[in-house]
């Protein structure tokens, strides 16, 4: 008699049947972390501004503009957010991150905001949609 090499058909549904669940509880998580990936932008550009205020703050003793601090304006290279510069008031200025497009449960027009007060060398946040701030570890 002849030996036969190959899987048998009960091992190979086996097999399907693992992978579809594995699949099955994977393919779910996948979805929060593309929305979590595109929220995480805006608070590292914050970041980098208020670093960025502080130590202008810190040499001259007041806010400064985009352009005085070394900042760069990230809204050209950005598809999920447009950036807005406060102003530089002597005491106190802000940045604001504005969601272009809906991802996840941020909608267009949801924002970050930061705000760096001169006399404490500190920012404040605030969101204007709780749920698209569910997004963002740490802001």
């Amino acid at each position: 008699m002849k030996s036969q090499k190959g899987f048998t058909l009960i091992e190979l549904m086996v097999v399907i049947v693992i992978i579809g669940i594995l699949s099955a509880l994977a393919v779910p998580k996948m979805f929060g972390t593309s929305a979590k990936a595109k929220a995480a932008e805006a608070p590292g550009v914050i970041a980098n501004w208020e670093t960025l205020q502080s130590a202008f703050v810190q040499e001259k003793g007041s806010a400064g503009a985009w352009t005085d601090i070394g900042f760069a304006d990230p809204t050209p290279d950005s598809k999920w957010f447009s950036y807005a510069d406060g102003g530089a008031d002597p005491t106190s200025t802000d940045i604001v991150a504005t969601a272009l497009k809906d991802f996840g449960e941020c909608k267009a027009g949801n924002t970050f905001t930061s705000t760096f007060t001169v006399a404490t060398d500190l920012s404040a946040h605030s969101n204007n949609n709780s749920l698209c701030a569910a997004y963002v570890p740490n802001f």
